[in-house]
């Protein structure tokens, strides 16, 4: 019988946190509006920018193979809101998230980019209805929700790699306890945010 690896049990792990902060995204919403979207793009570039900063300094150096650099998703956000109207001043105005899910070491840090990653995967759902939705829309090119382009899968495996590598590298249950912690906090932390940034748009036509 083949042992359970890190990457499944992140997933079975943190189900209940993972579908808690998916029902926060409401972008596949049949009354999405134009506005809706770029606020919701401006919620996310204020959880991204802060949490991305913060993994940067944790993971890059630590495990080459993640390739972080090629995985920051705060450019992707950032054409996405210029092409909405956005410019430096008016980002510089965005609320930024305070209450970020605690990173106090590399575990912890592996399981938020499982987060940030599973998100990029799972956006491929959400890409294809705003391309459908807003056909015919200035709204942009969807960059972010089309990162990685042709390569998501084979990013997605990567990372997965990655990680499992590391966990059979530490071969350590409280290790593998901390990057399932870490995905759970991280889970949590984009709920709150979300539901907190979305309160003004709780109805939607």
């Amino acid at each position: 019988m083949s042992k359970t690896t890190l990457l499944q049990r992140l997933k079975a792990e943190t189900r209940p946190h993972h579908e808690r902060a998916e029902s926060a995204v409401r972008l596949m919403e049949p009354g999405l509006t134009l506005e809706h979207y770029r606020h919701h793009l401006e919620a996310l570039y204020g959880f991204f920018a802060p949490l991305e900063a913060s993994l940067a300094s944790l993971l890059t150096g630590l495990m080459p193979e993640l390739r972080v650099d090629e995985r920051w998703k705060l450019p992707l956000l950032l054409k996405d809101l210029r092409a909405l109207g956005h410019d430096a001043a008016s980002l510089a105005r965005l609320p930024r998230a305070t209450q970020l899910p605690p990173l106090p070491g590399l575990p912890e840090a592996l399981g938020c980019f499982y987060v940030l990653e599973g998100s990029t995967l799972g956006g491929q759902l959400i890409l294809r209805h705003l391309q459908r939705h807003f056909a015919g829309t200035p709204a942009g090119d969807f960059a972010f929700f089309s990162a990685y382009g042709e390569a998501v899968g084979p990013m997605w495996r990567a990372f997965g790699e990655a990680v499992n590598r590391a966990s059979e590298a530490q071969a350590s249950e409280s290790f593998d306890a901390r990057v399932i912690q870490g995905a759970r906090d991280t889970f949590d932390a984009f709920e709150h945010w979300l539901r907190q940034e979305s309160a003004e748009f709780t109805t939607y036509p």
